[in-house]
């Protein structure tokens, strides 16, 4: 039996528990070894088959060493949607274009909402290296227009819509503004923080007095997402300082980050008096953040070693 063959004959034995080592036995397969792997995955339990599917993604993010992306690559066919949203999950690095016309059809052909969510967020890096010209023009189009289709199918469930949406929101025109304010206004808070979400990544200051209002929000996410998506403006947000200095200091210690995140962002004088101050902190997490934020500015200014 050739070896990747018993691997999996061992990691299918659902006796057995499974073990970090046998996993990693998977590491860099190889495209060529693609066709071998599945014929002997399709010979394990459905159940199974979830279970190594999750613990390969769980490896793999904590791991950055290993590289599962031909077995991620492969059972993006399995017929378990767990085993797929796994699969999806563990390629949230895999730049490569064939892996992306991969993921393309199933934004629109996966019968499970569950998989569709997580293709639409991966899609979303895409449109993101596509906003930084990182990816041929044409594929950005493709990515684009799937993105597009999905957001504005309104048969579709929220979750897949929204995570559309905020890939979408990286592309420019008409047509995308229109589809990120009809989700500010849908009355849905889900749909509504993508929205957010998605105008950040638009990047474009009309958005900013959607931003002031909801970091006034009586609601943590949405104070939460209008903190991160005026972060995303850097400098241009700058008269929104007033807004998220008492969210920074404030008690949400999630909201807190993603305005300290924001600060380092936008920079300036009044924000960095505000960092140094919390990076003195008692709570470690105020403290790490703001740390992170200090230097993100130092980058940013040049004067990094001098704070």
């Amino acid at each position: 039996m050739p070896q990747l063959a018993k691997t999996l004959a061992h990691l299918g034995d659902a006796s057995r528990k499974l073990e970090h080592k046998e996993l990693r036995q998977l590491n860099d397969i190889g495209a060529d070894a693609q066709a071998e792997f599945w014929a002997a995955w399709q010979k394990i339990d459905p159940a199974r088959r979830r279970e190594i599917a999750t613990a390969l993604a769980s490896l793999a993010e904590d791991n950055v060493e290993f590289d599962f992306r031909d077995v991620f690559s492969a059972i993006l066919q399995d017929s378990e949607a767990e085993v797929r949203t796994a699969a999806v999950d563990g390629l949230w690095e895999d730049e490569r274009l064939t892996t992306l016309r991969r993921l393309l059809p199933m934004l629109a052909d996966d019968p499970d909402d569950d998989v569709r969510a997580a293709v639409a967020l991966a899609l979303g890096r895409f449109a993101y290296r596509s906003s930084l010209d990182e990816l041929p023009a044409r594929v950005g189009k493709d990515v684009r227009q799937a993105l597009l289709e999905s957001a504005s199918n309104l048969d579709l469930a929220d979750e897949v819509r929204r995570r559309s949406l905020e890939g979408l929101g990286y592309y420019v025109g008409d047509d995308v503004t229109k589809l990120i304010g009809q989700a500010y206004t849908s009355g849905r808070q889900p749909l509504k923080a993508s929205a957010l979400v998605a105008m950040g990544h638009n990047l474009d200051a009309r958005w900013l007095p959607v931003f002031e209002a909801e970091l006034q929000s009586n609601e943590p996410a949405l104070r939460y997402e209008a903190a991160r998506a005026t972060g995303e403006l850097g400098a241009a947000a700058a008269s929104l300082l007033p807004r998220l200095l008492p969210l920074a200091e404030g008690d949400d210690s999630e909201v807190a980050a993603a305005a300290i995140w924001a600060l380092g962002q936008i920079g300036g004088e009044a924000a960095r008096r505000v960092l140094k101050r919390l990076a003195q902190s008692d709570d470690e997490t105020v403290q790490q953040a703001a740390d992170e934020a200090l230097v993100e500015l130092q980058i940013e200014d040049g004067s990094f070693g001098l704070i």
